[in-house]
Formats: C-alpha cells, structure tokens, sequence
C-alpha cells in the first residue's frame, strides 16, 4: 500500500461508527459526518442506529455528543470484544455516562483525536495494531499507529492526571498527543513531566531510547497564535512552551493539509530530502548543528518554520526582531497567522500542500 493512502477497512460504516463511540466514551456531534464520509448518509445511518437503541444523542450546557445505548453495548460485545471489550467492561472511563462538562469535553477531546487518526489512515483498533511497549509497535511501518489515553496509562495512578490523549507512533517515531481543541488547555507541568518520564520509562523496557516529543492538536490555526502568547494564566494553570517535552508541534484539526506535517515528522528521509530541496532556494546555507535559520537570500534570513514546533517559532520570532528582518517558509494554511504573529515587515514565503504532496509522492517513482 501507498504510504499516502488511508487503510482500507472492510467493516459496515455503522459498525465502525459504533466502536469508534465505544473507544471515545462519547463522541462530538459533528464527527460522524467527518467518519462516514457522506453528510446525507450520516444523517441516514444516526436515525437506524437512534431507532435500533444503539445510540443516544446527549444535548446537556450547549454540548452535543453520542454515547452507546444499552442494545449498542451489548451488540458491540457479541461481535466486537476483542477490540472494544476493554472500554465497555469494568470502571474503565469510557464504560460510565458522563454528566459533568469537563468530563464530557474530555471524552470529546479524546474521541476527536481518534477520529483524526482514523480517518487519516492510522491503526487505532486493538484487533489490528500490536500491543504498546513493545517491539512490535515501535518500527519502519507505512501505517501510523495510535494509542488513546486507557491503553497509554495502563491502569496506572501515576500520570492519571495528565491531560495527553495518547501515544502515536510510526516509523520508529514517537509522541505523546495532547488535544486543546479551541482554547488554552489547563496544564500542570509537574504532572505532564510525569507523564512524559512514564513513556520514557517504558519505551526503555524495549530498549528504546526516545527524544521527548509531543504533538498538540488545536480546532484551528487561530488556537496557535494563544498558545505562542500564552504566559501560563493568572494562576498559572493553562499551557504555555515549556521544556517538559523538547519538541512541541502544533497541528491544527480543520486543514486537510495539515497532515503533511506529521508525514513529514514521521519520515526522516524525506523530510530531510525537502529541506535540502528548499535549500536550493538560499544563496548561503547555514551548517551550524542547530540553525535557527536555514540561510541567506539575498542577504536576508530564511526560516523553515512548516513544522510549526512551538520553541522554534517564539525564537524565530525574537531572531527576526534582533535583525529586524526576515523571510518565514511555511505551508499555505499557515500563513496567515505566521504573517500577523512575525509582523508586516517579514517576508512570508508559502508552499502550496497540493504541491509539496505531489513531490514528495514523486521521490518514491
């Protein structure tokens, strides 16, 4: 298979549905029609599951979602318990009707990241990717493969208070996965340090030595733009770029070509093969270990800034002011906000996704 194209997956639309709600607990309203593919047969398929007693809309404070009715649950454990038994038996998270909004917007966190995953081609069921930690997860494969927050802490205490959404892994990379869908999440450093040790920890176990790195999905690109000016909240509770992990990556949810970005975290010779193509443009490349900037055009600064790692972009941005000049490369649907975060007197030059796909996709002829 292609490494651009998403898994094929033969199960019934409504069956896969209904185990993607078993695994999130409960899922947003507005997520089935992204899963399924169709608006009109969505809309269909939620009205035979609602009639079936297979599924419940909850509409509680504003926030719409689906949880398993009593038939789903019992449906989904007669034919599917290998892959969705562990989240509908027992004190599991995703096992309990939640009623609290920030317990609910939680499980809406969740069950977004499964979606994006899912429909971006990734191994998320437990019949169909190996068991985390071990060898078997952590290699050269053309799948992703993700781990939501149940399977991540494994029953443990120590990081139950962590705000990650899971583990995500391919091509012998690794990340810890954080969703802050529309506003700054809370965040406690002492406790998501803890998290990060317990993956490090157990990555050791297999002999695997990793380098700290965590992707924060956002709703949009406008969430970016807070993140990067966030100083932490009167109380000090909300995210701000820390050194917990020593990457941070943010990834926003609403731009289909954002997903280039993770393609290209996970491949390392391809990405570095785009690197070095874009360097063609410079009149002088940078050979320091760790450059700031990738060179010179014409005397000015260039920054390769596409990946969107939050360090990089505060200091981009304190270089840029420091020299008072300087041109950010990035894809098309960040430019905007880059644009307006560096200030009119930077030069923004953008790559188009459709492009950059089509090249990258060329490498492999």
């Amino acid at each position: 298979m292609d490494k651009w194209e998403t898994l094929e997956r033969k199960g019934k639309k409504g069956d896969i549905l209904l185990k993607m709600i078993a695994i999130s607990g409960e899922m947003p309203a507005n997520l089935p029609e992204k899963i399924v593919g169709s608006k009109s047969y969505t809309a269909s398929l939620i009205t035979d599951l609602k009639k079936k007693g297979y599924l419940l809309l909850r509409y509680r404070e504003g926030l719409r979602g689906y949880v398993l009715g009593k038939k789903g649950k019992n449906y989904l454990l007669q034919d599917y318990r290998q892959e969705v038994g562990s989240y509908l038996i027992g004190a599991s998270e995703t096992n309990h009707v939640k009623s609290e909004l920030e317990k609910r917007l939680r499980l809406h966190r969740m069950s977004q990241i499964w979606g994006y995953f899912f429909m971006h081609g990734n191994l998320i069921f437990a019949t169909e990717k190996p068991k985390i930690f071990t060898q078997d997860c952590y290699g050269k494969t053309s799948l992703g493969t993700y781990y939501g927050s149940q399977e991540l802490k494994q029953g443990t205490d120590q990081v139950k208070g962590s705000r990650a959404c899971g583990l995500y892994m391919k091509n012998e990379e690794v990340f810890v996965v954080y969703n802050s869908m529309g506003n700054l999440m809370k965040w406690s450093k002492k406790m998501e340090t803890a998290m990060r040790c317990w993956v490090e920890r157990n990555l050791l176990k297999t002999g695997i030595t990793w380098q700290g790195k965590a992707i924060l999905f956002g709703d949009s690109m406008k969430l970016l733009r807070k993140i990067l000016l966030s100083s932490g909240g009167v109380k000090q509770e909300l995210f701000q770029t820390d050194d917990v992990y020593e990457q941070y990556y943010f990834v926003p949810q609403d731009k289909e070509g954002a997903y280039l970005q993770i393609e290209l975290l996970t491949d390392k010779e391809r990405s570095h093969a785009f690197s070095t193509f874009l360097e063609t443009i410079l009149d002088e490349v940078e050979r320091n270990e760790f450059p700031i900037y990738a060179g010179l055009k014409k005397g000015i600064p260039v920054y390769f800034v596409y990946e969107l790692e939050l360090r990089k972009l505060q200091m981009v941005k304190q270089d840029m002011e420091r020299r008072g000049r300087g041109m950010a490369v990035c894809f098309d649907y960040q430019q905007e906000l880059l644009k307006d975060y560096y200030g009119e007197g930077v030069e923004i030059m953008v790559l188009d996704c459709e492009k950059v796909k089509q090249y990258l996709l060329a490498m492999e002829v």
